[in-house]
């Protein structure tokens, strides 16, 4: 009896603790997208999305940028990937890029206070 208790347990150990280092990375659906997923599986779902698209990208497709425009901090780019003369997709790429101006008001943003209290620190020593 205490053997085939042993056993009984370990095999409930072993099929539990398999499916433990297996990632179940969500799927986008060709209708819906990643819109059915919540909170972290959404994003697995756009990382999943993405290296799709990165894919897509690097074959043997002609991309064409029809459009560039900057909103703010980002840059709103549209393309056009064909892969053939028939089949073609369109779709919007938003990417986080500063400008330089941009991005040295936020490092004056930080330093100039950082360095203002240090001084009168130093000055009040």
């Amino acid at each position: 009896m205490r053997k085939f208790l042993l056993c009984f347990l370990f095999i409930i150990l072993f099929f539990n603790c398999r499916s433990i280092g297996v990632q179940n990375i969500p799927e986008p659906s060709r209708i819906l997208g990643c819109s059915r997923f919540k909170g972290p599986e959404w994003f697995r779902c756009l990382e999943t999305l993405h290296e799709r698209w990165e894919r897509i990208e690097s074959a043997a497709a002609t991309i064409t940028v029809l459009s560039e425009s900057r909103e703010g901090e980002y840059i709103r780019t549209k393309k056009r990937i064909c892969w053939s003369e028939n089949f073609c997709h369109m779709y919007d790429q938003v990417t986080y890029k500063p400008s330089y101006w941009q991005t040295l008001k936020e490092v004056f943003e930080i330093a100039v206070p950082s360095f203002a209290i240090g001084l009168l620190i130093g000055l009040s020593l």
